[in-house]
């Protein structure tokens, strides 16, 4: 089976198993969620200031990067997935400032007609997804659906944080790990500039969150100390997540079909 139809499927089976609770999503009990909330406090200095911005969600699953431009009152939002005949609710939510696209085969050929679309674009979790012989199709048709000066934002486990196997395989629909130094390689080698990576910050900690956090000093430590001695780490980044942000300025973009 041709890798990208593998994830897709594999995702498809998913759905069809385990149908979201619609009757759980409906707006006034996501609006206020601790996802969503959480997603408003991390956003807030990433977003355009524009409300009107064209922001673009990518693998938007149960909408909660939508849910929280939502709420910070963004007017132009659109959703991209696999398979998205079960995900109407998101729709609901606001129909007049939420459109949904249903990814037929990939990424890069879902971009291929929006050239210089979208002020940002957010991925969260899914470039892992991605067979690498597609990457730099992907990611060069990220760059060209983005308006000169847009912003990428990436989400995607860190194999060079404590647990990486674990975050690798945890599923059937990765296909390819990232650390700090080969991710900023390829934003770099497709177009990108100003790549930067980010921490998340929690929204209102609970105790239980602030004793995780001191406990977990330890083992990020440890896994610095582990890769500063043995590994050949470029990145810098050791937590077990990779956030990082990435703006289109003046490269031409190179968006190369042979490369799906």
């Amino acid at each position: 089976m041709e890798p990208h139809a593998f994830v897709a499927e594999v995702y498809r089976r998913m759905s069809l198993r385990h149908p979201p609770d619609t009757e759980a999503l409906q707006w006034n009990d996501v609006q206020n969620s601790p996802r969503v909330l959480q997603a408003t406090h991390e956003l807030a200095d990433f977003l355009p200031k524009e409300k009107n911005a064209a922001i673009l969600d990518i693998g938007f699953g149960r909408g909660w990067f939508l849910a929280a431009c939502l709420k910070m009152g963004y007017l132009n939002l659109s959703g991209a997935d696999f398979g998205i005949d079960d995900k109407g609710f998101v729709k609901a939510w606001a129909s007049e400032a939420i459109s949904l696209y249903n990814i037929e085969s990939n990424i890069g050929d879902f971009l291929a007609d929006k050239p210089e679309r979208y002020d940002f674009i957010h991925m969260s979790h899914v470039i892992e997804h991605i067979p690498k012989h597609s990457l730099l199709w992907v990611v060069d048709a990220l760059y060209r659906a983005l308006k000169r000066n847009g912003v990428l934002m990436l989400r995607t486990p860190n194999m060079e944080g404590p647990c990486a196997n674990s975050s690798l395989f945890v599923t059937l629909g990765h296909e390819y790990g990232f650390c700090g130094s080969n991710l900023q390689s390829l934003l770099d080698v497709c177009g990108f500039d100003d790549i930067r990576f980010h921490e998340s910050p929690i929204y209102r900690p609970t105790l239980k969150q602030r004793v995780g956090r001191a406990a977990s000093w330890f083992f990020l430590q440890q896994s610095r100390i582990k890769h500063r001695l043995f590994g050949v780490n470029l990145g810098g980044q050791f937590s077990s997540e990779l956030i990082v942000t990435a703006r289109r300025r003046d490269v031409a973009p190179f968006f190369d079909a042979k490369y799906r």
